[in-house]
């Protein structure tokens, strides 16, 4: 049992325990945010930063969305089915931009190539989520 899956089993205002759709994306989003991270300053530690612009930005603002989905995923207390199924769809749409700039460089920077596998498990996670709550 994860941390997340235990942390939203024990809220005292679930009706029902937390479903493996919503912790696998809580935990996708997280993962995919520390890949972010660690691949925008790897990006920025590469001889050829220049070229790697995008991917920094990319990196950043997948992270941002990634930690701010997980955030309001984790909140059980009066959530807005509305606003977690935009902030799923942002997320979505971040994680597909970023992986595919990941992924054109991920043949010369390992880092890129990890993070590109980390946004495409997220990607599909906030997808199958946001299916699920329709």
């Amino acid at each position: 049992m994860t941390v997340t899956e235990e942390m939203l089993n024990s809220h005292p205002g679930a009706d029902v325990a937390a479903s493996d759709l919503l912790i696998t994306a809580i935990d996708a989003c997280y993962e995919c945010a520390q890949a972010g991270t660690a691949c925008a300053d790897a990006c920025l530690a590469e001889d050829t930063v220049a070229d790697l612009v995008r991917c920094i930005g990319t990196d950043h603002d997948c992270a941002d969305v990634c930690v701010a989905t997980g955030a309001v995923l984790s909140r059980q207390s009066a959530s807005d089915d509305n606003l977690t199924a935009a902030l799923l769809a942002a997320c979505v749409t971040a994680c597909s931009t970023c992986a595919d700039e990941c992924e054109s460089h991920a043949d010369m920077h390992e880092h890129c190539r990890i993070c590109g596998e980390a946004c495409r498990r997220c990607q599909k996670a906030c997808r199958a989520l946001l299916i699920e709550i329709g």
